[in-house]
């Protein structure tokens, strides 16, 4: 299992590491074209990790794949939500604006962190509570 982590860890090196040749030899001041690499190093991580722990689970624990399942479909209705509540704002202070779908992703990127951020702050006072109940 720690060769398959390896592995993918080497993989996602290997793309960023294009990424940053390919924006090297472009306009490196095109922030466009730099968020554009950074959203395909990011969806390329999301895909090779939710795709492992899907193969792993499988794998391991047959039952466990419909908690699997059932798991990214939520993370896909959070994901939708976000997309949905993304404004697409122009970017303040740039000279050159990324086009309106990078900035409607950069906004859904935002809303994400904002997302998953308060849920990992309600996830610590539940969790303390509880463990303060249990005791």
């Amino acid at each position: 299992m720690n060769k398959i982590f390896k592995w993918t860890g080497w993989i996602l090196a290997l793309i960023g590491l294009v990424f940053v040749v390919i924006s090297l030899m472009t306009d490196g001041s095109n922030v466009d074209i730099l968020l554009r690499y950074t959203y395909v190093l990011l969806i390329a991580a999301i895909v090779l990790w939710i795709g492992l722990a899907i193969i792993l689970t499988a794998k391991n624990n047959p039952k466990g794949l419909l908690k699997a399942l059932l798991f990214l479909v939520l993370a896909a209705v959070v994901i939708g939500v976000a997309y949905l509540l993304a404004s697409g704002d122009p970017a303040v202070r740039i000279k050159t604006q990324p086009s309106a779908q990078v900035l409607k992703m950069t906004d859904t990127m935002l809303t994400l962190v904002y997302i998953l951020g308060a849920g990992a702050i309600c996830a610590i006072i539940f969790g303390v509570i509880k463990n303060a109940f249990n005791k």
